[in-house]
């Protein structure tokens, strides 16, 4: 025992000195590799740090520095457990905060000689060898060549960048396909083999890519060379007429015919490129991505990479994965790339934080195999080529592991594949990733090139939190569980909408378990073994808190809002707010349906669900509003049950659910052709309400129920409306239109500080502590483009800019569900002795030679547009009186949304800016398969 006070002291000190020693390196791009690493003296590479890390990792906390600027890494950097920290002295690399760094998986093409080829085309030497799959200038992703040309107005499916097979052998690996040669190019391709074809499943459930064979003018055929591992399942390429596959060629040079597209000949190192309008390429930046993933944190369950950091950082320009090696995965309909902008195995305790991954050419992080404790925390991803975040466990760790390539592609019998099957519950091996999280992320135009993708994919995993997420404009899922291996996920308070925009069959929330248990999708006791559910789903799953939403008024809302599909069992669902859809369970066991509200003109499915499948649906809101997208009949009953045993009660707590159809407030049904009386008789719902549960304020989001509601004597209970989606920068509303004015109300991001402050523009630019400073709720009445960001009480900028636009219209339209219910009533067609009739034709109307159409009114026009559900829709030009219009540049099939800074909401709305600006020469905006163009016009 040490009785000198004073000595005591001493060694106290001595001692919180040791443990608090940290070291510091800086890196710059004005740095170099031979300084110190010292602030005043930085490295210049991420790659010499490193070096310097591996000297002091573990023995003491270390922070690299980086100061702003881009950095190029041109080869992975790949940390093994020599890097790792410890909980107390972890490693971190850090953007000074403030600071704009920027970690690009590219090089810089300089010193380019620039020549003349042929009418705006231009070419140059690269270096030799030099492979490449995009090209960047000053920062912007261009098109490499290809037909039909890209459509920036709308680079989607349902786009004119898409063209449809008529034909093809529509089973992978697909050998051809057959093309209408009065659509197709009518240049002569001298050598397709370079070729890429990106084509759509058939079934559309996802996209593949194949490289070019040949092309065969007489047959009208393409035929293929090597790919189409992209996805699962036997469907290819092909199909019929509406149902048949879409697809476009890319990297074909005699293709490159318009701006903004370049080709590469790799046998001549000669780049080809069609620069934009007013583009001077001796004064632009030339980059190319030659790396797929920038770091790697890879090490082994037995010596796991532990303890690092990454913050702050900007990560861009990596190279697509689509033709890499894919794997399938389970026997969910994936199939993957194991890589991703930060790929991490054999890890334990990493963070990454406050990243921004942006254009890069795959995944966006990539758990694989064994992970513990890992976090994604405060990242944007935007314009991913594939997922936002992944989790993937590895097949070893799975006791009887199969795929649907194994009986569609490789002809192995399923049930032989299971006789002497392991039935020992729970994971073979630890190689799985297991209290991960990914939380507080944007997550929104993703999967670039991949479609079968989502925001968060979790397959072969446990125990996975997705929590505080905002996820939105995809072309699959939002969240997707790709097997039942092995529960215990948590998923919570995520607000997701505008998903499912580019593929079919499939929810914003999807999930499958197709494990031991099951043998097929019937449900039946041949299909589906019920006591062996629990050998794979062994904790049970947890949806709650989320917000998933379709507002789109012209997509089909049959994609369900949670979407159980094949096998998945033992989900706790509850507190989750459906809107524009409602809830899926197909077969599976012991799915807990309680405390949640759904509104929208679809039925709930329940779908082959096994004899005593101990599923409960209770103290739920179900309203049902409106007609389906594309229908012209308003919904009249709540469930559609498919394949259910009518020997037994689908369920022994199917109770104390609250029912209100407004499109029949009186004579709605049950199920088709069932009334209340005779589901009662059944043994369902005895105790249930059929009334208006008085939601508080739909129109501003807000779904609880008013004191007065008659939900609450079923046992429902209110649960939060604004804990949904992100806790970074907010506003709220996010964005869209409003009639005279609306309120706006700013939120600073939770990672702040009590002292942190919001500042904004309403002209777009960049949120400066010199911008205006919120202080309190405030009202707009005019059309804006509101950026918001916060800033610490020190001035430091956190998190990332908010924007969103508000547009001022004369009447706000909405999709059926949501006008019938702040209606009280079904208005949207007149119904006569069960049939409808449309009330409403959409308004056409000749304004300056041009024969426009209010969009917002003809749901097939909002559909061939690219889903644009308001401005003027231009059907035709008359060549003599249109003049102003055909000067201009505009064409048939565009849509007026936008005159200077006015939005354009229908023809009256035109009409009244036109004669404002007489005489002037205005900026029209037009739109068209979601892509936008500005168009000069002048006035006579």
């Amino acid at each position: 025992m040490i009785k000198n006070k004073k000595l005591l002291t001493v060694l106290i000190a001595l001692l919180v000195i040791v443990n608090s020693f940290a070291k510091d390196i800086y890196v710059s791009p004005k740095g170099n590799d031979v300084n110190s690493g010292k602030k005043n003296s930085p490295f210049l590479s991420f790659k010499r740090a490193l070096q310097e890390v591996k000297k002091c990792a573990g023995k003491e906390a270390v922070t690299v520095w980086f100061f702003a600027g881009e950095y190029y890494i041109n080869e992975t950097l790949t940390l093994g457990n020599e890097y790792s920290g410890t909980t107390k002295k972890p490693v971190v690399f850090s953007a000074i905060p403030g600071e704009k760094v920027i970690i690009k998986g590219s090089r810089q093409l300089e010193s380019l000689k620039w020549k003349k080829h042929k009418g705006g085309i231009y070419k140059t030497q690269v270096p030799s060898g030099l492979s490449m799959d995009q090209l960047f200038v000053d920062d912007v992703r261009q098109v490499r060549a290809r037909f039909p040309n890209y459509d920036y107005e709308n680079p989607l499916r349902d786009g004119k960048g898409y063209l449809q097979v008529t034909g093809g052998t529509d089973k992978r690996y697909d050998k051809w396909f057959s093309f209408d040669p009065k659509t197709f190019s009518d240049k002569t391709w001298e050598h397709p083999e370079t070729g890429i074809v990106h084509g759509f499943q058939s079934h559309n459930w996802g996209n593949m890519q194949y490289r070019l064979k040949s092309i065969n003018r007489e047959q009208n055929k393409i035929f293929l060379n090597e790919g189409g591992w992209q996805l699962q399942r036997t469907h290819g390429i092909g199909g019929k007429k509406s149902h048949a596959s879409y697809y476009f060629v890319e990297n074909i040079f005699e293709e490159l015919d318009v701006p903004g597209e370049w080709f590469l000949d790799t046998k001549t190192s000669t780049l080809y490129y069609y620069p934009m309008q007013n583009v001077k390429l001796s004064d632009v930046k030339i980059e190319v991505p030659v790396i797929a993933d920038i770091i790697q944190l890879k090490g082994t369950k037995e010596s796991p990479v532990k303890n690092i950091q990454f913050k702050g950082f900007n990560f861009t320009q990596t190279n697509y994965t689509f033709m890499d090696s894919y794997e399938p995965v389970a026997r969910g309909d994936w199939a993957i790339h194991r890589g991703g902008t930060i790929f991490m195995e054999g890890t334990e305790n990493l963070l990454i934080e406050d990243c921004n991954f942006e254009y890069v050419g795959g995944n966006g992080v990539f758990m694989s195999a064994y992970n513990r404790k890992n976090k994604v925390s405060g990242c944007r991803f935007v314009h991913t080529g594939e997922s936002a975040v992944c989790f993937v466990g590895s097949p070893k760790a799975v006791r009887f592991y199969q795929t649907w390539d194994d009986r569609l592609l490789l002809g192995k019998n399923w049930n032989h594949m299971r006789e002497n099957m392991d039935l020992e519950p729970g994971p073979k091996t630890p190689d799985y990733p297991k209290e991960c999280t990914v939380e507080n992320s944007i997550m929104h135009d993703f999967g670039d090139v991949g479609k079968q993708v989502a925001g968060v994919y979790i397959s072969m995993s446990h125990k996975i939190t997705a929590s505080h997420n905002t996820i939105y404009n995809c072309p699959r899922a939002g969240i997707c569980i790709n097997d039942g291996t092995w529960g215990g996920h948590l998923i919570e308070f995520n607000d997701i909408w505008e998903t499912v925009r580019e593929t079919g069959e499939h929810g914003p929330f999807n999930s499958w378990g197709r494990e031991r248990q099951w043998k097929g999708g019937r449900g039946t006791n041949e299909h589906f073994i019920k006591e062996l559910t629990r050998l794979d789903a062994i904790d049970n799953t947890v949806l709650r808190n989320n917000k998933i939403a379709n507002y789109r008024k012209s997509i089909s809302a049959g994609n369900w809002t949670i979407d159980l599909d094949d096998g998945s069992s033992y989900y706790e669902i509850y507190n989750n707010l459906n809107l524009g859809s409602t809830i899926k369970l197909r077969d599976g066991m012991g799915r807990k349906v309680y405390n949640n509200i759904t509104v929208s003109a679809v039925p709930s499915g329940w779908h082959v669900w096994p004899e005593n499948s101990e599923d409960e649906i209770y103290k739920n809101i179900f309203v049902i509003a409106g007609t389906l997208p594309g229908k012209n009949v308003s919904t009249k009953n709540f469930i559609r049950g498919v394949g259910l045993s009518k020997k037994v009660k689908w369920s022994e707590n199917y109770d104390n659910n609250t029912y209100w159809n407004v499109n029949f407030p009186d004579n709605f049904e049950m199920s088709p052709n069932q009334k209340i009386e005779a589901w009662n008789k059944e043994g369902y719902d005895l105790n249930a309400v059929s009334a208006n549960p008085n939601f508080v304020d739909p129109i501003n989001g807000n779904y609880q129920i008013k004191e007065n509601s008659p939900a609450l004597k079923t046992g429902f209970k209110n649960f939060p409306m604004d804990e949904f989606g992100h806790k970074m920068t907010r506003i709220l509303p996010f964005g869209g239109d409003f009639e005279n004015e609306t309120t706006v109300c700013l939120k600073a991001d939770d990672n702040a500080g009590k002292k942190a402050k919001v500042y904004y523009t309403i002209d777009g630019s960049e949120p400066t502590m010199s911008s205006l400073k919120y202080s309190e709720p405030f009202t707009i009445n005019e059309s804006i483009l509101l950026r918001a960001r916060t800033f610490t009480s020190k001035g430091v900028p956190v998190g990332f800019t908010n924007e969103v636009e508000f547009t001022k219209v004369k009447k706000v339209t909405y999709p059926s569900w949501l006008a019938t219910l702040l209606a009280g009533k079904y208005n949207g067609e007149t119904v006569v002795e069960g049939k409808t009739a449309k009330t409403k034709k959409a308004l056409q109307k000749e304004v300056k030679g041009a024969l426009l159409i209010n969009i917002a009114d003809d749901p097939d026009l909002i559909d061939a547009t690219g889903g644009y559900n308001f401005g003027c829709y231009i059907e035709s030009l008359n060549p003599k009186k249109g003049q102003m219009w055909l000067d201009a540049g505009l064409k048939k099939d565009w849509v007026i949304q936008k005159l200077n800074k006015h939005k354009i909401s229908n023809i009256a709305h035109l009409q009244k800016f036109l004669k404002k600006y007489s005489g002037q020469t205005v900026k029209i905006t037009a739109v068209r398969d979601y892509g936008s163009k500005v168009f000069e016009v002048t006035i006579p």
